[in-house]
């Protein structure tokens, strides 16, 4: 398995290496806190800073505490981590003024100008961390996720095996892939119990309803002899469509009717009027005639008939003579072509008229149609009731199908719970080894056992609360109470799994304790962190890094440390503030 090595740390500005510090490759790697005099603090030399930007390095989100510090911005620091990676050289640089990016360069040697690196967003950096650390990519499991366990911080990383303030299912799925134990058994099994869950709030939606299913069907039964008695009154009539169309058809008969009506009038007017006119050229032609004795009146009286009254009375009576004889049959001509299209709207008045009576002879019924009108009007109350009912019932016979759902869900849980039950127990032999690996390392530490069991939770319950399929951890060591113990504790839990990773060159293969050593017995420090020590050396493989500070270690152990190397970084306030881990005060 080919892993990720943490070579060097550089604190930079765009210049020059403020600082440099060198990380053994495999082994133990001290970032040890000293002081000159006894009255003074190792505390703030940069410890856990030294930590804080290995994790910004491997992707972690870089705090206000140090984007806003003014020292660092005006200084323009930048830190670099140099990691081997494939059997290549990569460097990794986080800039305190630009958090939210991430620099890879693909270099053998380092430049300080940042503009010469590749830099990307946050995101794409964490997931080429994330693709170099881990190697074998699972579902659901991130090195985001992963490395608050991978580096406890000293604040809350060593309350307990597990971290405060989050999801059981979560936290047990990654420590199980950190022993290498199935991930997937307990979330597996809780998407069936999810559906349980919503399908049993459905059926209380339901029974709070309060349906009484053979009421139900009684009051079905009620409704639909009712709506059948409406319908068969209605259907018998036979009238309720066609009141319906008569009305509508009487109001077109009716308009179409007046139409006529109204033509007939105009043309019986202009009829009238054309006689009218035939009639006076009539009267006037009489009146002509009777003055056809007056040239014998004339010459009565005058004895002769003028010329000029002669021509006179020839023209007047010529004129009327061609009235009567042309105008005449003009008008007489339109009184006969108006009097047969009077014939046709008579005819055709007549056909409406009928039409309408027959229309209106329902209409005129007015007791018919209020009848008819509150049959339909029930009848359709009756239906809206009926579909009322029936979505009742169709709810109580949905809680029944529910509950075939549920019965069908867990029993996929109980196949599915005894198929992950198997599959943990064929890790037996994994298990078996990591209980050794922890009372060995117990063994080295205390020379006493404690209890590290790995159980499958095989309790089957739709509760919320429940945890089937958990592969739960638990971890005990005598006299724990204390704090020392207890961190100790933690840290021999922690490098269970991180020595069965290396031994069994799986990937993630760093571990970083920052503070778990400041409580413990200083007997026993030494001894664990030498064991853990050449355990890594025998595997060739392994980067286990802790902060500690130089009077918490016996002095033939802090000797020895120093002499096998494992010492990598000692910081102090001493040299103007140029022993802390930036090389200033900040």
């Amino acid at each position: 398995m080919i892993v990720m090595i943490i070579k060097n740390l550089f604190v930079c500005n765009s210049q020059e290496i403020l600082k440099e510090y060198k990380f053994n490759a495999v082994g133990v790697n001290i970032i040890l806190g000293e002081k000159r005099e006894d009255h003074e603090e190792t505390n703030g030399v940069g410890k856990s800073t030294m930590i804080e930007c290995i994790s910004f390095l491997l992707g972690k989100t870089i705090s206000n505490f140090y984007t806003t510090n003014e020292i660092l911005l005006n200084k323009n620091v930048f830190i670099v981590l140099n990691v081997e990676i494939d059997g290549n050289q990569v460097f990794l640089a986080r800039s305190f003024n630009s958090p939210k990016h991430g620099y890879t360069l693909h270099d053998t040697s380092l430049t300080f100008n940042l503009e010469e690196w590749k830099k990307v967003s946050i995101s794409v950096y964490k997931k080429f961390i994330e693709k170099e650390i881990l190697k074998d990519e699972k579902e659901d499991i991130t090195f985001a996720a992963l490395r608050e366990y991978i580096i406890r911080d000293e604040k809350t990383g060593f309350n307990d095996i597990v971290l405060p303030n989050r999801g059981g299912l979560k936290q047990y799925k990654l420590l199980n892939y950190l022993f290498t134990l199935p991930t997937h058994t307990e979330k597996n099994i809780k998407v069936f119990r999810d559906k349980i869950e919503k399908l049993n709030s459905e059926i209380k939606l339901i029974e709070s309803m309060n349906i009484n299913i053979g009421d139900l069907k009684v009051k079905e039964d009620e409704l639909i002899n009712e709506i059948e008695d409406y319908n068969r009154v209605i259907y018998q009539t036979k009238t309720a469509n066609k009141y319906n169309n008569d009305t509508n058809r009487y109001s077109e008969i009716k308009s179409e009717l007046n139409k006529i009506q109204n033509e007939i009038f105009e043309n019986e007017h202009i009829c009238k009027q054309y006689q009218r006119n035939i009639d006076d050229l009539n009267k006037k032609v009489t009146k002509i005639k009777e003055l056809e004795n007056i040239e014998k009146f004339y010459e009565d009286i005058v004895g002769f008939f003028p010329e000029e009254v002669k021509q006179n009375y020839n023209k007047v009576q010529e004129f009327y003579n061609f009235m009567v004889e042309s105008r005449g049959s003009y008008f007489k001509d339109k009184i006969v072509k108006i009097q047969a299209d009077l014939k046709k709207l008579n005819i055709k008045k007549q056909g409406l008229t009928e039409q309408l009576e027959s229309s209106a002879r329902i209409l005129k019924s007015n007791n018919f149609i209020e009848d008819i009108s509150i049959v339909m009007e029930e009848q359709r109350r009756k239906e809206i009731e009926l579909a009322e009912v029936r979505l009742r019932i169709s709810d109580y016979d949905k809680k029944n199908h529910i509950f075939d759902k549920i019965n069908e869900l867990q029993h996929e849980i109980l196949r599915v719970n005894s198929m992950y039950y198997d599959e943990f127990q064929s890790y037996s032999a994994i298990v078996s080894e990591l209980k050794k690996l922890f009372n060995n390392l117990m063994d080295v530490t205390y020379n006493q056992h404690g209890f590290l069991d790995f159980e499958y939770d095989n309790r089957i319950s739709n509760a919320k609360q429940s945890t089937t399929g958990r592969i739960k951890i638990s971890c005990s060591i005598p006299d724990e109470r204390s704090h020392g113990r207890l961190h100790m504790k933690i840290n021999i839990f922690d490098l269970t799994w991180f020595l069965y990773r290396c031994i069994n060159k799986c990937s993630l293969n760093i571990l970083i304790h920052d503070g778990s050593y400041s409580n413990p017995d200083p007997h026993v420090k030494g001894t664990l962190l030498k064991h853990i020590n050449s355990s890594l050396l025998v595997n060739r493989i392994g980067q286990y890094f802790v902060t500690i500070n130089k009077n918490e270690l016996l002095l033939d152990d802090l000797q020895e440390l120093e002499s096998k190397g494992m010492i990598v970084a000692k910081l102090d306030r001493n040299n103007e503030d140029k022993n802390r881990f930036f090389g200033f005060r900040f």
